[in-house]
């Protein structure tokens, strides 16, 4: 297999991989509308193995490019595929890596789009916890204004259902 074949490959690995990352983050939309923690905690989990995944693959990708630019005898910056396809002099070469990279960025900006949702629905998630906690632990304010503040009972109005500082 040539080095060129193996990063194709590669390249193909990391949309596969991406893909499945962003159809994992549109399902995990519906879970956190859904309010359901035990398949939020699943989807995460697999989310991080497919992170490691797309670690592995896109540093294995790295070195592939930079071997292939050393050969041709040249250095990269970054080892990013616009560079290759820069260096590429093969036409079919360029055609192929530049949809390769299309696709894939095209995948993680979906992604990503996807994610800063999720993260909205999880910021209102947190907020509506944290407002239910709020009425859950505060003192009822009308103790306060038809209690007698010299009698004992007027001072047990601190009393609420949950302990705030434990």
């Amino acid at each position: 297999m040539t080095k060129m074949e193996m990063l194709y490959e590669l390249l193909d690995n990391l949309i596969q991989l991406h893909k499945a990352l962003y159809t994992l983050a549109t399902h995990k939309k519906d879970v956190l509308v859904k309010g359901n923690v035990n398949e939020l905690v699943a989807i995460t989990s697999q989310e991080q193995k497919l992170i490691k995944g797309i670690t592995a693959a896109e540093t294995a990708r790295l070195n592939v490019v930079r071997e292939l630019t050393t050969e041709k005898g040249f250095t990269l910056q970054e080892g990013t595929l616009a560079e290759l396809i820069k260096l590429t002099t093969s036409a079919e070469e360029k055609t192929r890596l530049t949809v390769c990279r299309n696709e894939l960025s095209r995948i993680v900006y979906e992604l990503r789009d996807a994610n800063e949702l999720n993260q909205q629905l999880l910021k209102q998630s947190l907020s509506f916890v944290n407002m239910t906690l709020d009425l859950i632990t505060d003192t009822p304010e009308d103790d306060f204004i038809y209690g007698n503040p010299a009698s004992e009972g007027y001072r047990q109005a601190n009393r609420t259902f949950f302990n705030k500082k434990a």
